[in-house]
């Protein structure tokens, strides 16, 4: 795991900005750097203060023979730099950037390819030697082998460039489901990228400027980096699954989606035969992707809320160890929890549960208000994009103390709301799949069973009726009547200046609900869209703050994800249970209290009892934001805030606060 960035320039620049980025992004990758510089066909491979002396004095065909400072007064138009941190193979070797024998292709990589040895078996058959035990060799000669197809070979999360010198070209590429991130930017002059937008920052042709379309995006609908172009104006992101090619010598690029899911969109009836093969073949599915995630030379732990998700990683792993020795999990699983004193959200007894059946070793932290307050402005840093609520601060702090454990690599649950069905909003989209396909007796079966989830029917038949009025108003061609409802009851934009509405009123038309046909296309429309890559984004920018390896199998085990959207819907929720086919692969490995749990409260915080006793800071930064002057009515504002009408708003306070502070931190400088 580690960082990466990169510059192209149609003229020269200095090495001290290459330097300045991969400064920035240190936490990615803590455990050394690498430079290369090209310029007249001539490469130049630096190091940095952060290089161990063993690489210095390593005999590879890529190892440092200049020191980054000493390149100062020369200038170059292209350069690659990495932060790396240690995962597999710690030694000398594992050092980045990594080129061929040839010194003709070179590669800067962020992320795991978690069937590297079974590649690298692959690929000496073919006549390749490997001098290293890492993935990165892995894929960079599985990309000359293979070339950029090489991607569909990849079981895992990446973000990588590779500067293939024989055909004059920059290949980028990001993984299938956008676990691992890259950003970039392009005028007539520069190219950039990097893993964090924060080290884009650096370069001096970057303009901070707001993208105002974004701000509307999240203050109306709570939405986050919809489209390539997120907060920053002219920063973009590489969509997960695409390819990106770069020719030097035009100085242009194509984009290309390499990878699309399929999935199962015919309705079926339930067959208890096939649930019980179907239930096999996921049990066997989750610990081949848990297995493979276990791969590494330093420590591995895991996330534990006490849900399904987590629960099952954890008894899974506690499974393995059973049968095998793992130095690199030890005797008893590191688990790390969130808790409060407050049982509406704390799920400690859940997590307890799990620890003692598994006799893992337990390490929880607590959040509180003053830690919040604290740790404010280094986690709306981290993040460098606004968020949506204070849960992220939990997942920040499990990461921390995890840190401070000296594990390297986490497992987590992320994507398992996203695969599995773990929300409320699938219940009404399966009940109209239900009514579409006239299954009658199956939908009176599942509002008899209601109460095995934790779902109100009375909020299920809410939702249901609110998307039929949607897609009713839609066939009738009335998305104008839609906008004014949107408009007239939606609190927040309420809190807005009307120019401000006005202006972006037109995002209500486009980003209006995609209401799927089925369950299966439901789940695939979250964990292809916004809603995985939000979650996957709080992931990598929480674990990587604290120089920590998060792997999701969930999120992004190809095997896994590929079969379960090959199941049709009747086996995903069954008799009222969400996720039920989950429930059913876990016979046995999960305990019983924790396989038929139906509450549901994930990383839940006290957010409004933290924002109440930050009250005075809160008031102080909102006064002084300039950017909500812009946008908003202030006086409004300042009248719900002393109301306390806009502490019991779900999250929209918090919006306010988290896009002054990040506006203050990354705009206005």
């Amino acid at each position: 795991m580690c960082g990466i960035v990169g510059i192209l320039s149609k003229h020269h620049f200095n090495s001290f900005l290459i330097k300045d980025m991969l400064s920035t992004i240190k936490h990615r990758g803590p455990d050394d750097e690498g430079f290369i510089f090209m310029s007249d066909n001539k490469i130049i491979i630096a190091g940095g203060n952060d290089t161990p002396d063993k690489v210095w004095t390593s005999n590879l065909p890529y190892s440092p023979k200049n020191h980054i400072n000493s390149l100062e007064n020369l200038k170059f138009k292209v350069a690659l730099g990495h932060r790396r941190l240690y995962i597999l193979d710690l030694s000398p070797a594992g050092h980045q950037p990594m080129c061929d024998e040839t010194q003709q292709v070179w590669i800067v990589f962020n992320g795991e390819i978690y069937n590297y040895l079974e590649l690298r078996e692959e690929l000496k058959q073919k006549g390749f030697k490997f001098i290293t035990n890492t993935d990165t060799e892995v894929l960079l000669n599985s990309y000359i082998e293979w070339g950029t197809d090489c991607v569909n070979k990849f079981n895992g999360m990446w973000a990588f460039a590779i500067l293939d010198l024989r055909k004059n070209i920059l290949f980028l590429s990001r993984d299938r489901f956008g676990v691992k991130p890259l950003y970039y930017y392009k005028d007539s002059d520069y190219f950039a990228f990097a893993s964090e937008i924060k080290a884009l920052l650096k370069c001096p042709f970057i303009k901070r400027e707001v993208n105002y379309e974004a701000v509307f995006d999240y203050l109306v609908f709570g939405w986050e980096e919809q489209g390539e172009e997120g907060f920053f104006k002219g920063i973009k992101e590489l969509k997960a699954a695409n390819n990106m090619i770069f020719n030097l010598d035009t100085y242009e690029f194509k984009i290309y989606q390499y990878y699309q899911l399929s999935y199962f969109d015919k309705f079926e009836k339930y067959n208890p035969e096939k649930e019980k093969k179907y239930a096999s073949d996921v049990r066997e599915l989750i610990f081949y992707a848990v297995r493979l995630r276990l791969r590494s030379d330093v420590k591995v732990g895991s996330c534990l809320s006490g849900g399904l998700d987590s629960s099952t990683i954890v008894c899974v792993i506690d499974k393995i160890l059973q049968k095998e020795s793992l130095s690199q999990v030890g005797n008893s699983i590191k688990c790390f929890t969130a808790s409060y004193n407050n049982d509406k959200i704390d799920e400690s007894r859940w997590a307890k549960i799990v620890v003692e059946n598994t006799k893992s070793e337990w390490i929880k932290t607590f959040p509180t208000d003053k830690e919040l307050l604290e740790d404010l402005e280094d986690l709306v840093y981290t993040q460098e994009i606004p968020f949506c609520s204070t849960s992220i601060y939990a997942q920040y702090r499990v990461m921390k103390i995890a840190s401070e454990h000296e594990v390297r690599v986490l497992l987590d649950g992320q994507g398992g709301d996203e695969l599995f069905t773990g929300y409320i909003e699938y219940f009404p989209t399966f009940y109209r799949e239900l009514v579409k396909s006239f299954d009658f007796r199956s939908l009176l079966n599942e509002i008899t069973n209601i109460n095995n989830s934790s779902v109100d029917l009375k909020n299920i038949l809410k939702m249901f009726l609110k998307s039929e009025l949607i897609e009713c108003l839609k066939f009738l061609g009335l998305t104008n009547i839609l906008v004014f409802l949107i408009r007239k009851f939606k609190y927040k934009i309420a809190l807005l200046q009307s120019d401000f509405c006005k202006k972006f009123s037109y995002r209500i038309k486009e980003k209006q609900e995609k209401i799927p046909n089925n369950l299966n296309q439901h789940l695939y429309q979250l964990i292809t869209d916004y809603n995985l890559k939000t979650l996957l984004k709080y992931e990598d920018r929480n674990s990587m703050r604290f120089s920590i390896e998060s792997r999701t199998p969930f999120a992004d085990d190809i095997y896994l994800i590929e079969y379960l959207f090959k199941i049709p819907s009747v086996y995903k929720i069954r008799n009222g249970y969400s996720k039920y086919i989950l429930r059913q692969a876990m016979k046995d490995v999960l305990p019983e209290e924790i396989r038929k749990r139906v509450d549901k409260i994930g990383f839940g915080t006290p957010e409004e009892k933290w924002l109440k006793y930050n009250r005075k800071f809160i008031e102080e930064i909102l006064t002084q934001s300039k950017i909500l002057k812009e946008i908003t009515n202030i006086k409004m504002l300042f009248n719900e805030l002393n109301s306390g009408k806009i502490f019991k708003e779900k999250n929209m306070l918090w919006r306010f606060l988290n896009l002054s502070l990040w506006y203050e931190i990354f705009i206005n400088q």
